[in-house]
This record gives structure tokens, C-alpha cells and sequence, in this order.
């Protein structure tokens, strides 16, 4: 990645000002506003069909027992909901999850993605999407999710599913349409767009991919620019990504950071969440992940897992920031 001196000596000073201050990370404060992890801003990403950890319910549960307050999932475009075309769709594992955070008092962010494997490559496949998908879901769900985000990481090629190119211009022309049809049935709704990869991945090729979508006219179509952030204390960050979301006049949201391995969870969360805050001035922060894995049954080891706690070989192991969070 690029770097000069200006924005060596830009994170550099923060890192100065992040270890010069008084820390106590059982409490999460500190004397120095650089330092300062903001819990209020903190919200998860979360897998509730996963159900090694426990049922919907339990795991919402547990999540606001963290002091969390946001929850961010996907309500799948599956075939499970929709198994062939004309087929009827099932609401039971929506309904399940959506109660199942709001009982909890969670406050919820949808994913509206992706696309069942029968309709990939298909021509017609954005009518199928938003007329037997995103209206009858928004529809259902309207004023019990209070935020809506159209797909996830578009530039991704496991993304695509063979309809969309990964360009910022092909996911701009989704976004209208998808957000057009969200302000017509949940005019209060806040509708979220879409982020690139890691923001820093790439030299600046996920940064330049933002602007473009920026330049299109994203404030005209999403309440919310969304920055996705899996990286240490990197210099663009706090130099050009910064300049880029102050440009923007937008809100902003993190919907995805975190670390891989519980070992460094909570030393990446100690020092990368008062980075972001301070760079971006996000509104919200959300950890990926709670627990890792899509798929009903699926575990990931603990020094490979994003996931907060796992239930790898049957044994449940916590993250050290997990016992953090619980314990402050």
C-alpha cells in the first residue's frame, strides 16, 4: 500500500497517544480521547441459523448480555425461502431470528442477500429479487427492522453469483431500484449501501471503488455510507478514507471489523476501536463476528475463527474479548 511521511507520522501519533494512556481494559476506560473504546457505538454481526451455540433466542440473548445493542443479519435470499421460482416463501427462520432480537432488545440491520442458487445467471433475476423477495420481506418486517442494507460486498467475486460485474457502477443501478422499492413500503426505514472489501485491501483499489459509488450519487439513494475495516493501525485509514467520508457528508456505519483468533481479538479490538472512531466518526462499530459460520452445524477452530466464542469439537471456548465485554 502507499504511504508517505504525513500520514506515517498521522497514525504514528496516534499510536503514541494510544499507549501513553491510562488504560484499564476491565473497564474500557481511559485518560486520553484517543484511547477511548466507544461501547456505545458497538453492535455484532451475527449467524443465528448457526445453531452450535444455542438456539435463536439464547444467542440474542447473550448478545445484549455483552452490552450490545445492534445486531446485523442476513435474511437470505435462499432456497430455503424460496426453493423454486413461483414457489411459496417461508418467513419461519426470518420470523424466528427477527423475534428472537427483539425480544432481546436488540435493535436490528438486515441484509437483503443474495440470490437462490436457481436464479444465478438468469437474466430476469433482479425482478425475481425485488418482487418476490425484497417487497414481501421489507413489507413483513417494516418498523421491527429498523434498517435495511442492499446486499453484501458487490466487488467480492463470491459476491456476484453470476449477475452482478463487482464494478461500483453495476451495484449503483441495484441500489436505486432496491431502494426505491424499500422508501415505497418503509418510508421511515434507514436504508444502508452496500460496502466494498476491507476498505484497505488492495492498495486503494476498495477506496477508489467507495468514491466511485459516492460520485454516482449514493446520498441521493442510502441514508448510510458503509466501511467495512479488517486491518491493523493502517496509515489510509486515518489519511485518505478519512478525507473520503468527511467529502462524502454522509452518515457513516462499520458494519464488519475484527480479527481472526481469539488470541488477538481483544488487543485488536483495544486499539483498532478508538481508531476507527477517531478516523471515521462512525455512528456504529459492528464486530464480525459472534459466532462464525452460516450453516446450521458449523464450527471453526479457535485460532482460525473471527467469531467471539466457538463451539469447535463440541467444547465451548470464549474469546478473551468476549469475557471482556461480558465482564465490564
Amino acid at each position: 500500500m502507499r504511504r508517505n511521511i504525513y500520514s506515517f507520522l498521522i497514525v504514528a501519533g496516534f499510536v503514541l497517544a494510544l499507549g501513553s494512556c491510562s488504560a484499564d481494559i476491565t473497564t474500557g476506560e481511559t485518560t486520553s480521547e484517543a484511547g477511548n473504546i466507544p461501547y456505545s457505538k458497538i453492535g455484532i454481526n451475527a449467524f443465528p441459523r448457526n445453531l452450535t451455540a444455542g438456539n435463536a433466542a439464547g444467542q440474542m440473548n447473550d448478545i445484549k448480555s455483552l452490552g450490545i445493542n445492534y445486531i446485523r443479519i442476513n435474511l437470505w435470499f435462499d432456497n430455503f425461502y424460496m426453493a423454486s421460482a413461483g414457489s411459496n416463501p417461508s418467513f419461519v427462520k426470518f420470523d424466528q431470528a427477527i423475534s428472537a432480537a427483539e425480544s432481546a432488545g436488540l435493535d436490528i440491520l438486515a441484509i437483503l442477500h443474495p440470490i437462490p442458487t436457481w436464479l444465478r445467471g438468469q437474466g430476469g433475476w433482479k425482478s425475481t429479487y425485488l418482487n418476490s423477495y425484497v417487497k414481501p420481506v421489507v413489507s413483513r418486517y417494516k418498523g421491527r427492522v429498523k434498517s435495511w442494507e442492499i446486499w453484501n460486498e458487490p466487488d467480492n467475486v463470491d459476491s456476484r453469483f453470476g449477475v452482478l460485474d463487482g464494478s461500483a457502477d453495476n451495484y449503483f443501478e441495484l441500489l436505486k431500484e432496491t431502494s426505491a422499492v424499500i422508501r415505497n413500503i418503509d418510508p421511515s426505514g434507514v436504508i444502508v449501501a452496500a460496502s466494498a472489501m476491507s476498505i484497505v485491501l488492495d492498495g486503494l483499489s476498495k477506496l477508489n471503488w467507495t468514491k466511485r459509488l459516492i460520485d454516482l450519487g449514493l446520498a441521493n439513494y442510502a441514508d448510510i455510507l458503509n466501511i467495512h475495516y479488517y486491518s491493523d493501525l493502517d496509515v489510509e485509514l486515518g489519511t485518505v478514507v478519512k478525507a473520503t467520508v468527511a467529502q462524502s457528508g454522509m452518515r457513516v456505519w462499520v458494519t464488519e471489523t475484527g480479527k481472526k483468533g481469539h488470541a488477538g481479538q481483544l488487543s485488536y479490538f483495544s486499539s483498532i476501536m478508538p481508531y476507527i472512531n477517531i478516523s471515521l466518526n462512525p455512528e456504529r462499530i459492528y464486530l464480525y463476528c459472534y459466532v462464525e459460520g452460516a450453516i446450521q452445524n458449523q464450527t471453526v477452530p479457535p485460532d482460525t475463527t473471527y467469531g467471539l466464542l466457538t463451539m469447535y469439537g463440541g467444547v465451548r471456548s470464549e474469546s478473551s474479548l468476549y469475557t471482556h465485554l461480558k465482564n465490564r
